[in-house]
Order: structure tokens, then sequence, then C-alpha cells
């Protein structure tokens, strides 16, 4: 291959499997970015660089997600309460529902209550932001979801009852504008049913309790969040985008292999079908620890495991993992973010590389980047040397 590819092309071309000049190498930034400057970390050379001037700088293409589709709660009044002063209030509002971070001000410490109203009552959601969550760019924790308890159950099922699901495109469509071939914007629509049971509306242990002692519930939830997030696929496949993604943030000690295998794999399938029906490729956002559903990955419908993070950040090694999906899933992400961290040595960050490089043994189907993302105090120097032995040129 003698033509010189663009970062995007080589993303794309290593989705469809095709010839590739060099291995693509993309990451996220934003939050290691964000945390320099509030920080004073943001290294002396970056300063009056915005982010996309930083990327060409260590030569990694960008790498940015955008939900690209949401709900219209109809009938639903909110009241956000901020350090117990009411500071907004909408009606039939849209958003990322049950947890609309956009809600929760991001640049002081506190705790955010957001009100949902119903005629057969209300329920709340509650954020905790911190003087270190805030200095990380670390996004705002709930510390109580949205169904605490049967009546939350009828609440949000209301809720549920009288939601749309709508188009959020704006986004992607500028981050596409503004990272052109220097990079790629991933869709993102929501999560499965059940990570959103678990993750959003009831959190992991009250799931667990509610299989054992109130399945209809969570039958329930599934069904109707089933047939919201078939609607969510459909409407991503209207953008042009060879890829939409699931953002489920799996965990293999939380969503255990018979969770996975009962709850998720039937619904990643029938997507899958239905994504490839159009051409296009289906990925999920698989970041936690997946040495316990890495033997049911292959064949879960799957055709993108991304910000895919292995040891030392999870239990699953880089080589195990290869050796599993490389002939049946791509990987986007590999290089664990702590390696790029001062804690860790020089050498034994070269020894991973090596390692890596070795395993693939000059195979390019393969996404690199920093999975999950860069954070904390991120050595720029290291991006620089995996951008060199990438072929990349840098500043």
């Amino acid at each position: 291959m003698s033509e010189v590819m663009t970062e995007r092309e080589r993303i794309e071309a290593t989705l469809r499997n095709e010839p590739c000049d060099k291995i693509p190498w993309a990451t996220r930034l934003d939050i290691w970015h964000t945390a320099s400057l509030r920080s004073g970390r943001l290294p002396e050379e970056f300063k009056g660089m915005d982010l996309m001037e930083i990327h060409h700088q260590l030569g990694i293409a960008r790498q940015h997600y955008a939900l690209v589709t949401g709900k219209r709660l109809n009938g639903v009044e909110i009241t956000v309460e901020f350090n117990g002063e009411v500071i907004r209030q909408d009606k039939d509002p849209q958003m990322d529902f049950p947890l609309p971070r956009h809600y929760v001000p991001n640049d002081k410490p506190g705790q955010t209550l957001i009100f949902f109203k119903t005629p057969v009552g209300q329920s709340f959601v509650r954020f905790l932001t911190t003087e270190t969550t805030i200095k990380e760019a670390e996004l705002p924790y709930p510390v109580e979801r949205i169904i605490k308890n049967d009546n939350d159950f009828e609440v949000v099922k209301w809720i549920l009852n009288h939601t749309e699901t709508v188009p959020f495109f704006g986004q992607f469509e500028k981050m596409e504008a503004l990272i052109g071939d220097f990079g790629f914007t991933i869709p993102l629509i929501g999560r499965i049913p059940f990570q959103q049971i678990m993750l959003d509306f009831m959190g992991e242990e009250h799931t667990i309790y509610t299989l054992v002692d109130n399945k209809p519930q969570i039958d329930y939830l599934m069904d109707i969040l089933s047939e919201q997030a078939r609607e969510s696929v459909q409407l991503g496949l209207e953008l042009p985008s060879p890829v939409i993604e699931f953002v489920d943030n799996l965990e293999g000690m939380i969503t255990s292999p018979s969770f996975f295998q009962t709850y998720c794999i039937p619904f990643y399938q029938e997507c899958a079908d239905m994504v490839h029906g159009h051409g296009r490729f289906l990925g999920s956002h698989m970041d936690g620890n997946m040495k316990p559903l890495v033997n049911l990955i292959p064949d879960c419908g799957v055709d993108i495991v991304e910000s895919y993070s292995p040891a030392p950040l999870t239990p699953l090694t880089f080589d195990e993992s290869w050796k599993k999906w490389s002939d049946k899933v791509l990987m986007w992400g590999v290089i664990p973010s702590p390696i790029f961290e001062p804690h860790v040595s020089e050498a034994d960050f070269e020894q991973w590389l090596e390692a890596m490089f070795n395993t693939l043994g000059g195979n390019r189907r393969i996404i690199l980047g920093i999975g999950d993302q860069a954070i904390g105090q991120t050595l720029t120097d290291r991006i620089r040397r995996v951008s060199e032995l990438l072929g990349r040129e840098v500043g």
C-alpha cells in the first residue's frame, strides 16, 4: 500500500477488515485536558493550544463520543435543587433519562437533587460532586438512583409509558465537523436494557435483590426498555457513521456470566441483526473487568469491544483476550491508562508495549488507544512514544 491514509480512513478500513497502511491510533484526551487545566498540571508546551492542536502535536487522532438519542418525558415536571436551592425547573424535558448529568453544576461541590413529578407521584435522583471530582473532571456520581422502592417503580413506570425516544444528532454533527479526518466520533445510543436497570435505574445491589424478591419489576423494565432501545438503534442508523455503540460499561464481576447470558446476549444478537442488515457495525463500551466474560464475547453479536482496558488496569491480559477475540471481534483501546502514569517505570512501560507488539505479530486488525482514556497525570511523552512506534509524526 503506497498511499498514506488519513486517521479516519485507517479506522474505517479496520472496521471493514480492509488493508490499512498503519495501525489506527486514537483516544480521548478530554478529561485529561480539563483536569490538567483545572489543577494547573497542563504542560507548558500546550498552553494556549486547543484540544485538537494538542492531538496533532502528540500524533494521536481524536476519538469522541456523542450521545445521539434521548428521551422526551411527556407530562413530567422537573425540579433541580443544588445544596437545597432550586436552580432549574422544566416541563416535558428532553434528556438522558434517568441520569441527566447536564442538570448538575460541574464547577462547585455539593449535592444535586433532580425531582421527577408525575400524576402518580414523584421520585428523585441525587448526585454528589466534590472538590476532587471537579478538579479531576470526573462525572458527577449518582448516590441515589430513581428506583429506590415500590412507589418509585410506579412513578418510573408512568414516565416510561409516556416517554418518546428522540434524536440528539447536533453534538455528533458538530464534533464530526471539528475532528474532520483526524479522528472519529462514535455515536452512542445509551445502554442495553439490563445495564440500564443495573447502572442507571436501580444500582447493582438493588437490582440483584429485586431479581430475587420482585422479578416482575425487572421483567417489566426489560420489556419497555428493550422497545425503547430498539427505537434508539433505528435512530442511530439514520446517521452516516459505519458504527453505532451501546455505552454499557460492562464489568464482569457485576454483570456476571449468568446475567450476561440471560439478559444481555439475546438483546445484543437481536440488535446486531438490525445493524448488520444496514451494513453497519455494532459496538459496546466494555471498559471494566472482562475476564469473567472473555469466552462469551465472541458469540454475543457485538462487532467491536470498545475502550477495552486490559491488565494492569483489569485482571484480563491483552495476550489472553487477543487469543480469544482477535479473529471474531475488533478491539478498540487496549493500551491501559496506568502505564502512561508516573508510578509506572519507563522500563515497565516499554516492556508492556513490546509484549503487545509481539502478541500482534504484525496483525493490524486493531484500533489502539488509551483504555479507558487518558486521566490523571498522564505523561504526554509516553503518548508521543507510542505515536512514533506507530509511524506518526509528532510536534
